[in-house]
């Protein structure tokens, strides 16, 4: 009877834990299928009467919208996303070889279906989804409208008209979560075409029917292999160059109506080291032994560090994985790796790049990059020393164009990042210096005068007696009256031609200041006069000069002026 009981008791929970299971079981299973949108069952292809080629996807489930799409030109190639959709036909290439559809490529990463078209040349094509199929037709390069430069204008469904000139409306930005730069390029329309290409370490692309605002952008600030973006025009469209600096992988992508330019940076393997740089991590460990084996010690410190330590002479690094060895076996190593790398510079593709020297001459540039690239240098002992760092590759040449001061660079992308940096430390303005004299004659004569005149006249009658008072001259002059006494019976006669006092001022007339008063019988005139003159100076000539700080300049003026002179031997 207990051993019943104990049964069932046992066996409620078992159930009730079953059905939990299956419940659980059952809401895994249906979370996935809420997402999933469809596969993609055949292919199939077929040439239309107007000579265009249709590529048609048999899918299992509608498609929620038009899915994402770019075009590449070199090489030649359309990409489409389709979302929550895989890959059921069971290859993942096939052959088409209709006109210039060669054949597409299928991948399946992150949840969506990469579908690539492999063309000869790049043409329009449109996409229109119907329901359960996806049709995306390739219009014949006799029949599209090519532009001058053989590029071809995308056109759309009718749902999306193609427009002859898109017009860029914004142009953005951003730093994505894994550190790539994104340049985000709004347009009128979701399929315009586009040209990418790189060049050193510059990333160009060419708009051929996007107009964008021009202008030069740095963003520097976002941390980013991105540093600069200029748009400048080219045509009808625009051109658009990213300065990059350690950049890895970039591609671009078309979402509706934006065009994504992606820039990510150079990945770092996990555990990788510069050959000489040491950096040690981790928590200190004390360990005191006396007489203890090697591989007890290893094993000690693997279990510190959560670490697996192989001690084997073929060991690398590999993830978490510690290379023990000899000093040796380690310098042999980190030899294999310098060498590897020079291997490495030697099979690396060439590029060909013109470098405008704006304040310096080119060819002065040329001779500095010349001299900081030679092999080795020699020490103070007369041994040779430590070799110089090359600018220029062993593969590499400069070439001088004096007619537009610039330099004809062609090396690795690494040789020409670090000839850019260099010019771009030694292209700096040099700091001027104006000079400006001025050559005057200048005179001393001032000058400054002060003189008076005054002068008197009066007379009276006593009786038969004639006073008189004035100046030296005579009391009764010719034509002159004397006052008589009494301001009824007497007039004034007319002023005095003499003065008493007759000091005025020499020269150029000046201001004076007169003052007469008539009484009855009594002329009294008053002159003041001042005069103050300066004597300026004649500026001859201001010669002006601009020499560059720390060196010498000189100014000269004047006329040579040959002349005949005859020298006997011997010097007399």
């Amino acid at each position: 009877m207990n051993s019943v009981m104990d049964a069932k008791t046992l066996y409620r929970p078992l159930t009730r834990a079953i059905r939990q299971s299956l419940g659980v079981l059952s809401i895994s299973i249906l979370i996935p299928a809420i997402g999933y949108a469809g596969d993609i069952n055949t292919i199939s292809t077929d040439r239309t009467a107007d000579g265009s080629i249709q590529v048609h996807f048999k899918l299992s489930s509608p498609l929620s919208g038009s899915p994402d799409n770019f075009q590449i030109d070199n090489p030649a190639r359309v990409a489409i996303d389709l979302p929550d959709t895989t890959n059921k036909t069971g290859e993942r290439t096939q052959k088409i070889n209709l006109g210039p559809v060669k054949s597409l490529m299928m991948a399946e990463a992150g949840g969506k279906t990469r579908v690539v078209f492999n063309l000869t040349q790049a043409i329009p094509y449109a996409i229109n989804p119907q329901g359960n199929e996806l049709t995306v037709t390739f219009k014949p390069a006799a029949t599209s409208n090519t532009t001058a430069t053989g590029l071809a204008v995308s056109t759309m469904a009718d749902n999306n008209p193609a427009t002859a000139m898109d017009r860029g409306q914004s142009i953005d930005f951003r730093r994505s979560a894994d550190g790539a730069g994104r340049l985000l390029i709004q347009t009128s329309g979701p399929n315009a075409p586009m040209k990418m290409r790189s060049e050193g370490s510059n990333i160009i692309i060419d708009l051929p029917n996007t107009r964008v605002e021009s202008g030069r952008f740095g963003v520097k600030d976002f941390a980013t292999p991105v540093e600069s973006v200029d748009v400048r025009p080219m045509g009808s469209g625009s051109r658009i160059t990213l300065k990059t600096r350690n950049a890895g992988e970039h591609m671009a992508y078309q979402t509706d109506n934006r065009l994504v330019v992606e820039v990510k940076p150079v990945p770092k393997a996990e555990g990788a080291q510069n050959v000489g740089e040491k950096k040690y991590t981790g928590e200190r460990l004390t360990l005191k032994f006396q007489d203890i084996q090697i591989r007890p010690l290893l094993q000690l410190i693997a279990d510190f560090t959560g670490n697996n330590i192989v001690v084997s002479d073929d060991v690398r690094k590999n993830g978490n994985v510690m290379y023990v060895a000899p000093t040796a076996d380690i310098v042999a190593r980190d030899k294999a790796e310098i060498e590897a790398r020079q291997q490495s510079q030697q099979l690396a593709p060439l590029s060909t790049d013109i470098i405008q020297i704006n304040y310096a001459k080119a060819d002065d540039i040329y001779k500095l990059l010349e001299s900081a690239s030679k092999t080795g240098k020699t020490s103070a002992d007369g041994k040779g020393g430590d070799t110089a760092q090359r600018f220029i590759s062993d593969r590499g040449s400069v070439t001088v164009d004096p007619r537009s001061n610039s330099l004809i660079v062609t090396d690795t992308a690494s040789a020409l990042d670090r000839i850019r940096d260099l010019i771009h430390k030694l292209d700096k303005p040099v700091k001027q210096v104006l000079i400006e004299t001025r050559i005057v004659i200048a005179t001393d004569n001032f000058a400054r005068q002060l003189g008076v005149r005054w002068g008197v006249q009066a007379g009276f009658n006593r009786g038969n007696s004639t006073f008189g008072l004035g100046s030296t001259a005579p009391l009764v002059a010719s034509g002159t009256s004397l006052p008589t006494a009494g301001a009824s019976t007497g007039t004034v006669g007319t002023a005095p031609t003499d003065w008493m006092v007759n000091t005025p001022i020499s020269g150029t007339p000046a201001g004076s200041l007169g003052l007469a008063i008539l009484g009855s019988n009594v002329l009294l005139d008053l002159e003041l006069s001042a005069l103050q003159s300066e004597g300026t100076g004649e500026i001859v000539s201001s010669p002006k000069v601009i020499t560059t700080n720390g060196h010498t300049a000189l100014i000269s003026q004047g006329t040579e002026i040959p002349y005949i002179a005859t020298q006997t031997a011997g010097g007399v």
